[in-house]
């Protein structure tokens, strides 16, 4: 992510435009209609941004601030939320306009969706990784947790946890950008593309976790197909490593429009380095410039033309996982909840710790008091639950 984020902060010269489908908004059961161009490049609202939600004071999504204050905000089962409902790393889709040499925007909509809701099935806290639903799921430098959740060590058998973040084809795992208690929640969720779709047993795969929808209506999985992206949901948890479910919906992440865009995700299908998939949608990459050499599961941030559902790439940058790398936040907003004593605060709801190293500009720690409004950048410590503060500057 941080290669990404670095990437993102230079000025393009193209236009990002992203369209996330209409279908994944539905969060019980769904028609057929629902499941039609999943996967395919379906059509959706104009969107701009999509990617894990990096800062705030306006929302920041893949280095670029945009004004939110008039967004409607949705999950991705449709609900309305607040903007207040954000937190860093949830993955958003922002529709609106931008600049991106400014690196500014204009949010109209933002829907956020989590990969998986439900309880902890095992944890490995020295290789910092936990399984949810028997799916695995990996954390990274930068994933965030819930202020609740110090880290993994702080995950028990059992306990609920939603999960976002990014499926992995490579490992058959997920990488976290968010980790939450999920404490009341009625249902259980998972995202994935199908596979493995067998319609007599009626079964199929979904992120390395076989599915079985017999009990779902006939209406709603009469277009199921293999490579699909749908979210499929339950009041149970999976039993003998098989998950009966009761409802589907289509889930594609994002489709392109035709036109100049950019997108970064990670490789779910390779037919060769210059033909592949990225979260669905198809890349051409016959005549692009290629730094690094794609293969399944790697994160790669693509810019070209789209053609008739066809991302044709101009540059492809293919980039590591981030394991070994802190990606730096940056939050914009006035202080509440200050504490002298311990240093801590919230801006826009998130923690934050000021009480180690910290460079200030325009001020001093003695300026810190509720009611003023900073910006502050640092990095998450799932130990401390709060970003620890690297540099804040106070805005006069």
């Amino acid at each position: 992510m941080t290669t990404f984020l670095t990437r993102a902060g230079r000025h393009f010269c193209a236009l990002l435009v992203i369209l996330f489908a209409l279908a994944s908004c539905g969060g019980g059961g769904s028609g057929v209609g629902d499941l039609a161009g999943v996967g395919t490049g379906g059509t959706g609202p104009a969107a701009v941004g999509i990617g894990p939600i990096s800062g705030f004071g306006s929302v920041i999504v893949g280095g670029v601030r945009y004004d939110d204050s008039r967004a409607v905000v949705t999950d991705d089962e449709g609900a309305p939320r607040s903007r207040l409902d954000l937190r860093l790393g949830m993955v958003a889709e922002i529709s609106g306009s931008a600049d991106f040499t400014a690196r500014t925007g204009v949010a109209t909509a933002i829907r956020y969706g989590s990969e998986v809701l439900g309880p902890v099935t095992s944890v490995n806290a020295a290789a910092n990784r936990f399984s949810v639903l028997g799916v695995g799921v990996d954390v990274v430098a930068d994933t965030v947790f819930d202020e609740r959740l110090t880290g993994v060590a702080a995950l028990g058998m059992g306990d609920p946890v939603e999960v976002y973040g990014y499926y992995n084809v490579a490992t058959g795992r997920f990488t976290a950008t968010r980790v939450d208690s999920a404490t009341g929640a009625s249902r259980y969720t998972l995202r994935g593309t199908v596979s493995g779709l067998d319609t007599t047993r009626k079964r199929f795969a979904l992120a390395g976790l076989t599915i079985d929808y017999a009990a779902v209506p006939a209406a709603q999985t009469a277009a199921l197909a293999n490579g699909q992206a749908l979210r499929v949901s339950a009041t149970r948890a999976p039993a003998g490593g098989v998950w009966v479910i009761d409802a589907l919906t289509g889930a594609a992440r994002a489709s392109l429009a035709e036109g100049e865009a950019e997108i970064v995700g990670r490789i779910d299908s390779l037919t060769s380095a210059r033909h592949f998939s990225v979260e669905g949608v198809s890349v051409d990459a016959t005549a692009a410039s290629v730094s690094g050499t794609p293969a399944l599961g790697l994160r790669v941030q693509v810019e070209g033309t789209v053609k008739n559902g066809v991302l044709q790439a101009r540059e492809v940058e293919v980039s590591d996982d981030g394991q070994s790398e802190t990606e730096e936040f940056d939050l914009t907003d006035v202080i509440q909840s200050f504490d002298p004593a311990t240093q801590r605060f919230r801006l826009r709801g998130q923690l934050v710790d000021a009480s180690g190293t910290v460079s200030f500009e325009d001020g001093s720690r003695s300026d810190l008091a509720n009611g003023v409004r900073i910006e502050c950048k640092g990095s998450f410590d799932a130990a401390l639950g709060a970003v620890r503060a690297r540099l804040i500057h106070f805005e006069r």
